[in-house]
């Protein structure tokens, strides 16, 4: 029989590491068996008659817990049998109290359901089931010098709080309490590509192993079609991950001739430092010196610059202001006529921020050039009617605007970069360029992707329509011509991050727009709910914070570092980060850019800035007046329905950041829309006092 393909889960791992080193070569010598032949023998191999589909391999005092099909093997644990490892394995939250010799009941304490998160209004800690000895510490490989912190420990939030290395306490945690088949499946699989793999890993000699693909996944890194192609998906489901696996596969794919230059362009600055890590692990130093790494608008500052000194760049903040007193100077002056003054109220029902979005994403976003193609341009999705008279001003003041003497602007470079590679320079750049988060890319950036790659076919792209935070209000072609995706396209429907809990209690929050058709995607995970929490005040919060970090992290056998607070701004995120430290709860805030998931710390940060990232545990808060629109301060409907679509969206993208954990706060007599209108049977709801 032919050898399968082997996946691992990471607690297995973890697991054989503790094994005894002596006794290791008979351990591969029977995984290798077992990847020759898994089927049962009434002897070593074993099918449970607890468990559907899971059977166990005898390795002398051991036990490997398995899957298997036609073509692969999956090791899910490796558990020693004796009768202190027994009573390590909780069952209904009672210690199991087992003969030795039952090979049975060890298979059935194995398949008991995790422990069901329940969540506490008051901290309690909770007690470690034995004394971490120092034969115990040494038996599980823990080295010498980590005794005493891990000797010291008393409670479960003492070891989560241990100054150990997270692998090693993540080996402690699985040997105290070993995950049932149950908490494996929520694991993800890991694939090995042989035993040997798996003897260098015992040895030291490597790191770990990479993310398995479901099927789905593996074919569309291989997808091979004659132009570019698009990857939809919805959030978890993989489609960044499939993108930076295809371009292992387009490196080294038959007849590559490793000069091939690689473009992976991602939304923001923290996506950036978290796909060059992930490639760093994906592929070799030789093909990682051919891959770039940027945001669109690196390339195109940097497209620029090639041509020109770039002068100081002007902030949004500075932009707004600005504006509005352009604006003052030009409403003054057109009071001198009738039709002036009917353009002066048209332009009044257009607050700063949107007029500044539709310079951005619409006249300059789609290189406009004269009044007569804006006239003509279409807007759907952008929520406002815009009537010729209106368009007319709305296009003067952009002209002003832009003329205005402010600093470097990205929508600005978008375009001149693109002229820049039309005429020649730096056009085919790249062979292939890869695009993540494509629906918030204006249609200039999307053209500078387009041009700077050598031909069609090496254009990928990624998106999806419920993340868009932009409206987009164009296509695809319209784009640019080679964005023609018709029969390349397909879609990712699994989502391997979130619970269905957490996924179904995200989506619910979403309203479609006219003709637009939402799907929610199939979550392989379930969990506990996520918990609502109305009526907080901010000195609230900071406890409510504390309080499910560290208990959701006590469930999930997590540090608190696993977790995230997302807010609607820099300055709650920066003064939340300086409360929670002042209770205890070691926090920071980073903006995007400066974002460090090693970080031993809460991680604080913007709901914009967590766009494409995933934590375990997350806290959704800090809307608190004037961080989200209120009807009251519209003159228009259109604008607030507009405006309030993009919030939703913006929530829907921070709570789909969670895996596992959801805590969502909400402020006594919040106004916020998309807030007041949440569908409360998808959460457990909790109420301050």
């Amino acid at each position: 029989m032919s050898k399968r393909q082997i996946t691992i889960k990471p607690t297995c791992m973890r697991e054989i590491l503790a094994y005894p080193a002596d006794r290791a070569a008979s351990l591969w010598e029977k995984i290798n068996q077992l990847v020759t032949d898994p089927l049962p023998d009434g002897k070593a191999k074993k099918k449970l008659q607890t468990a559907e589909g899971i059977y166990r391999l005898r390795v002398g005092d051991h036990r490997v817990f398995y899957r298997f099909g036609d073509d692969w093997v999956s090791l899910l644990g490796l558990r020693r049998r004796h009768e202190s490892t027994y009573r390590e394995i909780p069952a209904a939250g009672e210690e199991l109290n087992l003969p030795p010799d039952e090979e049975e009941d060890l298979d059935a304490s194995l398949v008991e359901a995790p422990r069901a998160f329940s969540f506490a209004p008051a901290e309690a800690e909770t007690p470690l089931p034995f004394e971490l000895t120092r034969g115990w510490l040494t038996e599980l490989g823990i080295p010498v010098s980590a005794h005493p912190v891990l000797r010291r420990c008393r409670t479960e939030e003492d070891l989560l709080d241990a100054a150990v290395p997270s692998e090693m306490l993540a080996r402690v945690l699985d040997a105290i309490f070993p995950p049932s088949l149950a908490g494996l499946a929520q694991q993800p699989d890991l694939l090995v590509p042989s035993t040997e793999h798996l003897i260098r890993y015992k040895e030291g000699d490597l790191l770990g192993f990479l993310l398995n693909l479901d099927e789905d996944q593996l074919k569309l890194t291989r997808w091979a079609l004659k132009g570019p192609t698009m990857v939809w998906g919805g959030a978890g489901t993989g489609k960044s991950t499939v993108a930076l696996y295809r371009i292992k596969a387009v490196l080294e794919r038959a007849g590559a001739t490793g000069r091939e230059r690689v473009l992976f362009t991602t939304y923001t600055r923290a996506l950036q430092a978290v796909s060059q890590q992930l490639l760093e692990q994906i592929l070799t130093p030789e093909q990682l010196a051919r891959v770039r790494v940027a945001t669109c608008d690196q390339v195109a500052r940097e497209i620029v610059h090639s041509q020109r000194p770039l002068r100081d760049w002007e902030s949004d903040r500075d932009a707004y202001r600005r504006l509005r007193d352009l604006r003052q100077t030009y409403v003054a002056s057109l009071a001198s006529s009738f039709e002036g003054r009917l353009r002066a109220r048209a332009l009044a029902r257009l607050s700063d921020a949107y007029l500044l979005e539709e310079f951005d994403w619409i006249i300059t976003g789609r290189d406009l050039r004269r009044l007569e193609d804006y006239l003509n341009a279409p807007r759907p999705g952008r929520g406002v009617a815009f009537p010729a008279r209106l368009r007319t001003v709305v296009w003067e003041l952009c002209q002003v605007f832009r003329q205005g003497g402010g600093g470097e602007r990205f929508p600005d470079l978008r375009n001149e970069a693109v002229a820049i590679v039309r005429q020649g320079g730096w056009r085919g750049h790249w062979d292939y360029v890869f695009v993540d988060e494509a629906q918030d890319l204006s249609p200039a950036a999307l053209a500078l992707m387009a041009e700077v790659c050598s031909g069609p076919e090496g254009l990928f792209f990624v998106a999806d329509a419920k993340q868009s935070l932009y409206s987009r209000s164009y296509s695809w072609t319209s784009a640019h011509p080679r964005l023609q995706f018709r029969g390349r396209t397909a879609a990712l429907k699994r989502n391997y991050r979130s619970t269905r809990e957490i996924d179904q209690a995200a989506f619910s929050l979403l309203v479609p727009e006219e003709g637009e058709v939402l799907e929610a995607s199939a979550s392989i995970h379930a969990g506990p709910l996520p918990i609502l929490v109305t009526g907080v005040n901010p000195e609230q919060e900071v406890d409510w914070i504390i309080r499910f970090v560290r208990q959701m992290a006590r469930h999930l056998h997590l540090r608190q570092n696993a977790a995230a607070v997302l807010v609607p701004g820099a300055a709650i995120g920066q003064a939340l980060a300086t409360s929670l430290k002042a209770a205890g709860m070691p926090a920071t805030f980073f903006a995007g850019r400066d974002l460090d998931l090693k970080a031993d710390c809460l991680k604080v940060m913007t709901l914009y800035s967590a766009k494409g990232l995933e934590f375990p545990i997350v806290v959704v808060g800090g809307f608190y007046p004037g961080t989200y629109p209120d009807a009251g301060d519209f003159d228009d409907a259109d604008l607030f329905n507009e405006r309030l679509r993009h919030e939703r969206r913006l929530l829907y993208v921070a709570l789909t950041r969670a895996m596992r954990g959801l805590m969502l706060l909400v402020p006594k007599d919040c106004r916020h829309r998309a807030l007041v209108e949440l569908d409360t049977t998808q959460w457990h709801l909790e109420v301050a006092g």
